[in-house]
Formats: structure tokens, C-alpha cells, sequence
């Protein structure tokens, strides 16, 4: 949009940006403003709502889903959402996705609204989940407080992130500076992306430019283009719908930006009722995801109730897990944490769970440890709100005893109570504690489960095993279990009133992070461990451990641990679930036969185009191996689920997802020859 009719009035920047005539963002990078600050919200629904048939394209729909090349300040966002609240007639979800390379701060973002009164409630939701500070590149799921309204949004390039982004896009909002301010987005890149992105035939866009780059660029892509007045003073506009395919070669529902068949997930067609195998974290996570979802639930735990394995725990550390480099396990922790981070703060701050956030300071260690904190402020550069590199007495302060070293410190981590929040996802459920399920079978309506006791339960429409390492228990799975390894975890507790005795009234104020970690008193009880016993599957409570978490714990308070008796500790023993690669199991079960016949030349080099697409056992899906940082992967992991289950966008870039499915480890091992037909 021109900036040629602006006040040159500015004031200071905030978020990357200035302001024009009061509240009117403007970009010096771009030169020009956000929207037209005389009637930006008429623009918008003239040339995005209307340009695309809304509000009738979506009516009497399941789910409708938006997408859209820049999300500035969420104007498109808010007046789509506006549209649809107000129609009486409107899909039961709407999913809104998005890329932003330069998002605006909070507060920047609020300023902007007050512009729009009208639209004060939505924008008061979209503001209130906005992050407080840096947002890393990646996608970020926000929502309507009722759940009827997904964000997804993707933070960088545009042509970038719709390259790795499968969604299932109804219409477009072709949006952004003008071609003529930022000509490196309106290329034949970005088209070709949105094409790969579309699910089906069909699917329409709106845009307010109709330059030459911009017509021929989209047909090209292979929309169909269609002029129309502008809006107001402008003189034309284009609407395009995307043509069909003259062959299966153009297909695009997927393979256009999913180059692995191995990988293609499975079609669905939204499925009403769930069972879920497992009632710990992951298990609870699936099930409340679903629930939100519409979808009847019945979770199924082999204990006499939830979180009876590592989600039992009385405190977990709520950190993120980031990376010198750009590698995919750190992206993942990295999406996984900002997902958990907003879920836990919404329901402690409501009463819903226990949870503290207090930040978690990460001391450092040794040599390289000093190396990989200083490569990661170096990558991330200066971004207080997220992390922090503090000296020793810096650090010491922090945390509000003397420490030998300094760290990273995290503020917006913590702590949370997992049985808390397994029981507030769990709620409202569906539960049979004390079923151990043993098998998966199909009867003709359906999929119907059976547990040791020989009772069936059935029929569903889709299965989740969130089983731990028994995940691979099951005729569909069995061959998951040499993947899945059992890591055993004892944490140690002591009273808050040793710690009184130690340093007199100086209470700790965060969570400390070392080779082990302690965390702030809770109930009175301080936690601190943890020990790592790789294939030991018992879990009961060993002086040996405490003995090792005293001994770790002594590396950075020798006065605290040298009034602690391992044997009068007390503690909690359970079994965490890992994977080779450190990453989680999440998708749809492969049929471990057909890929072996299917793929059994993968290692000769052959171009993937040439095999087919995967194959699956119909209706069962995977979530495991979350290893010890269930908090901070579960709840995303089952996010994903849902969304493939139900058919809705994705909350994680195509690459991240690759990563994720549980086929990995079958294709890694026939490519490396490790595995033969």
C-alpha cells in the first residue's frame, strides 16, 4: 500500500517500526505504512474478505482454513476472524496461517488495534497470546480463547516457509508491502510455494496488486486470473482460483513441497471418536488436543490412575532446549517449548495447574559448556527477554545463593506440577484406569481395542498409542520396539528447611540447571536430581541414586549437599522413554511390510518421485519417546496428532515433521543398509 498520502509525522520505533498520524505503523525498512490509516479495516474486507467469497465459502463447513503472505499487524486476521464470528452460517473451525518475517512487538501490535474499536475483543485474545518478547523463526499456534480460532504462524521468509509448510488451504490472502517496495517476495518462488501449500483444486486468492509481476507469476503457478475494481482510488485488484490439473504429475495436494512419498501423511476425513493408549503426559496431551477438537475421547491407562510413570514427578523444569546451530532437534525443543510455555502460563495464571515461572538459570559447567552458551547468545544476539549470559555474581544474585559459576539465565521457564496438568488435560474425559490394552484389531465398523483381561472397547475411528516403550507392545508396533529404550530417572527430595539451616533465610528463586537441576520449594519440599540409567526398566528408590544426585548437586552447593544423608532421602524412581536420534515418535503407524517391499531399493540413489506414497496401518498413530522433556515436547507432539487426525493445518514445518515420523528410523535403516527386505 502507498505511503505517498502520509503524514510525515513519526515517533520513536518500537518493534522495528515508527508510527504515522497517531497509531499507524509504519516500516522505514519498506517505506510505507502497515495499512491505510484512513480505512484500513474496509480495505481489508473489500480486497481479502469479499475478493475471496467470504463469508460464503465457508458456510456449513467442518473447517476452513486461510492463508495469507503477511501478517503485519493481524488486520487480515481480525477482519476474517470478525466475518466469520458474525455468520450464522459459518464452519465449525477456522484456521488462519501466516508468515511474518518481521513481527511486531506487543505492544506495537496493540497499539495498532486501537484503531479498530470494533474489533477489541478479538484483538484483545490475539494480543494477550502474542509473545512478550523475541519470537524465534518457526511456527507459533495461537487461538481464540474457545478454541474455535487457530493461528499458525510462521515467523521468516515467506517463499521459505511455505516451501517447508504443508496446510490445507481454502483461500488466499495474498498480502504484503507493495512489489514495488519489496520486490524480493513477489517472485515466481513464492506463487510456486502457495501452489504447494493448496489442498485441493480449486482454491482461491485475493490480492491488492494487479502488476504484471504479480499476474504472470500467478498463472504461471497455475491460478486462473480474474481483474476487479480496486478498492477505493486504486483501479484494479486481482481474485484467482487455482486451475485444475491437466495431469497427476501437477498434483500439488502435497507432493509439491513433500519430495519423500515415505513420508506422505495418510488421507483423512476427520474422524469423531478416539481411544488413546496411555494416560501419562502424551497420552492426556492427545486427549485433550482431540477434545478441543470435537471429538469424543476415551482414554485408557494400564495403572489405577494418570501420571503414574515420569509424569508423576511433583516438579518438571519447564526450559528450553536451544542450539548452537540451526539443527532440527533444536528447532523442535525450540517450537515445543514456546508451545508448552504459552499452555502452562495460561492455565496456571487461571488456578487450573501448579506452576511457577521464576526462570531457570543454566549454569555452566565447564570448557565446553562456557563455549556452547557463548555460541548461542551469538546466534540468537541480544535478546534479554528470551536469554540471558550473566557473570558469577549476576547469576548468584538471580538465584539468591552463591553460586561457583555463571550461566544462561531463562526468564520466561519455570517450573510445573505434571500431575496437575495431566489431570487438567485429562478432564472432561472419557477414563478407564487399571486397562492394560494389549491389542489393536479391526471389526468391520471400526477399530476396537481388548486388554489383558480380554474386555473390547470399540469401535473407534482412529487409535493414539502413547504407551512409553510399551508403545511397541502391539502387532502394528512391534517393530518400534528396538527404537524405543527405557532411561531410568530417580530424583531426590529434601526439606525447605535444611536449606534454612545451611544459609539462613535466603529462599531460592529459580530453578537451577546443572548437570543436574534443584528447583524452588514447593509444599515445603525441595526436588533435585537426576540420575540416568540407561536400559534399567525398575523403579525403585536406591541409596546409590541419592547418593549421585548429592554428589552432582555438591558441584555447585557443597554446603547444602554436605548436610545431606542419602540414606534418609526420599525420592521418586520412574522410567523415561528415548529414541537414537533424542527426537520423539509422533504420526501414523507405518506398515512395516509394505515399506520394506516398497522401498527396498532406497539406497540405490533412485529418484524418490519414482516410488509410491507410504503406506499405513489405517487409523493408528504414534506418540512416544519424549525422553525427559515431555513438558516441553507432549503437548505440541499431540497438537500435531490432532490436527492430522482432524484434518487441519499443521503446527510444524514440513522438515520438523519428516523428523518426527515414526517411518524415520525404517528409512534410515534400508538407506544405510542396516535393514533388508
Amino acid at each position: 500500500m502507498s505511503a505517498d498520502e502520509q503524514s510525515p509525522e513519526a515517533t520513536e520505533p518500537n518493534g522495528g517500526i515508527t508510527w504515522r498520524e497517531g497509531n499507524v505503523p509504519y516500516s522505514p525498512q519498506f517505506g510505507d505504512v502497515y495499512y491505510n490509516p484512513k480505512n484500513g479495516l474496509a480495505e481489508t474486507q473489500y480486497v481479502f474478505v469479499a475478493g475471496n467469497n467470504l463469508p460464503e465459502a465457508w458456510q456449513n463447513r467442518e473447517n476452513f482454513t486461510i492463508g495469507e503472505t503477511g501478517f503485519g499487524t493481524g488486520l487480515n486476521f481480525l477482519a476474517a476472524w470478525d466475518c466469520w464470528q458474525k455468520d450464522p452460517a459459518r464452519s465449525r473451525r477456522l484456521h488462519f496461517v501466516s508468515v511474518e518475517k518481521f513481527p511486531l512487538t506487543r505492544d506495537a501490535m496493540a497499539r495498532a488495534h486501537q484503531n479498530w474499536p470494533e474489533l477489541a475483543d478479538i484483538s484483545r485474545q490475539l494480543v494477550a497470546q502474542w509473545p512478550t518478547g523475541t519470537m524465534l523463526p518457526g511456527v507459533h499456534r495461537l487461538g481464540s480463547d474457545d478454541g474455535s480460532v487457530t493461528l499458525t504462524l510462521l515467523i521468516g521468509d515467506a517463499i521459505d516457509c511455505y516451501r517447508d509448510y504443508h496446510g490445507t488451504i481454502d483461500c488466499w490472502f495474498l498480502d504484503g508491502f507493495a512489489p514495488s517496495r519489496n520486490p524480493d517476495m513477489w517472485r515466481p518462488e513464492l506463487f510456486n510455494a502457495l501452489v504447494a501449500a493448496s489442498s485441493h483444486d480449486g482454491a482461491t486468492l485475493a490480492t491488492f496488486s494487479a502488476a504484471r509481476i504479480v499476474r504472470d507469476g500467478l498463472e504461471q503457478a497455475g491460478f486462473e486470473i480474474s481483474k476487479r475494481k480496486g478498492y477505493a482510488y486504486k483501479r484494479d485488484m486481482i481474485t484467482a482460483r487455482l486451475a485444475p490439473k491437466d495431469t497427476p504429475d501437477q498434483d500439488t495436494s502435497g507432493k509439491g513441497i513433500d519430495e519423500s512419498p515415505w513420508f506422505v501423511l495418510p488421507k483423512t476425513t476427520g474422524k469423531k471418536h478416539i481411544a488413546v493408549i496411555g494416560g501419562g503426559m502424551a497420552g492426556a496431551a492427545c486427549a485433550h488436543a482431540l477434545h478441543n477438537r470435537g471429538c469424543a475421547v476415551t482414554l485408557f491407562e494400564k495403572s489405577d490412575h494418570l501420571a503414574d510413570a515420569a509424569s508423576g514427578n511433583p516438579i518438571g523444569m519447564l526450559e528450553p532446549y536451544l542450539t548452537v546451530d540451526d539443527a532440527i532437534t533444536g528447532r523442535f525443543y525450540e517450537a515445543g517449548f514456546r508451545y508448552s510455555q504459552r499452555l502452562v502460563r495460561t492455565l496456571a495464571e487461571s488456578g487450573h495447574i501448579e506452576a511457577g515461572f521464576c526462570g531457570v538459570l543454566d549454569l555452566i559447567s565447564g570448557p565446553r559448556d562456557e563455549e556452547r552458551q557463548a555460541g548461542l547468545i551469538n546466534r540468537l544476539g541480544q535478546s534479554p527477554d528470551l536469554v540471558r549470559l550473566l557473570d558469577r555474581e549476576a547469576a548468584s544474585a538471580i538465584f539468591g545463593l552463591p553460586l561457583p559459576h555463571g550461566g544462561l539465565f531463562y526468564p520466561d521457564a519455570g517450573w510445573v506440577n505434571p500431575p496437575s496438568l495431566v489431570s487438567y488435560l485429562a478432564h472432561g474425559i472419557e477414563c478407564h484406569t487399571g486397562s492394560n490394552i494389549v491389542g489393536i484389531f479391526d471389526d468391520g465398523d471400526g477399530k476396537v481395542v481388548k486388554s489383558a483381561d480380554d474386555r473390547e472397547f470399540g469401535p473407534f475411528d482412529a487409535i493414539i498409542i502413547a504407551g512409553a516403550t510399551e508403545t511397541g507392545a502391539f502387532d502394528q508396533t512391534d517393530w518400534l520396539a528396538d527404537y524405543l529404550r527405557p532411561v531410568r530417572g530417580q530424583i531426590s527430595y529434601f526439606d525447605e528447611g535444611v536449606l534454612r539451616d545451611c544459609y539462613g533465610d535466603h529462599p531460592i528463586r529459580c530453578v537451577l540447571s546443572h548437570k543436574g537441576y534443584l528447583t524452588p520449594a514447593r509444599n515445603g519440599i525441595h526436588v533435585f536430581g537426576a540420575t540416568f540409567g540407561r536400559d534399567d526398566s525398575q523403579t525403585d528408590l536406591r541409596e546409590n541414586d541419592h547418593a549421585f544426585n548429592v554428589g552432582q548437586l555438591g558441584k555447585v552447593l557443597p554446603k547444602l549437599a554436605d548436610v545431606l544423608d542419602p540414606a534418609a532421602l526420599s525420592g521418586r524412581a520412574a522410567l523415561r522413554t528415548t529414541t537414537p536420534d533424542h527426537l520423539p515418535v509422533v504420526g501414523p503407524a507405518p506398515d512395516y511390510g509394505a515399506y520394506l517391499l516398497a522401498y527396498a531399493d532406497i539406497d540405490k540413489g533412485k529418484k524418490a518421485a519414482r516410488y509410491v506414497d507410504a503406506t499405513y496401518h489405517k487409523d493408528v498413530y504414534i506418540c512416544t519417546g519424549f525422553g525427559a522433556r515431555g513438558l516441553i515436547a507432549a503437548p505440541l507432539a499431540a497438537e500435531i496428532i490432532a490436527s492430522e487426525i482432524c484434518n487441519m493445518p499443521l503446527p510444524l514445518e514440513k522438515s520438523l515433521m519428516d523428523a518426527l515420523h515414526p517411518a524415520r528410523f525404517i528409512v534410515r535403516g534400508l538407506k544405510r543398509r542396516q535393514i533388508t527386505a
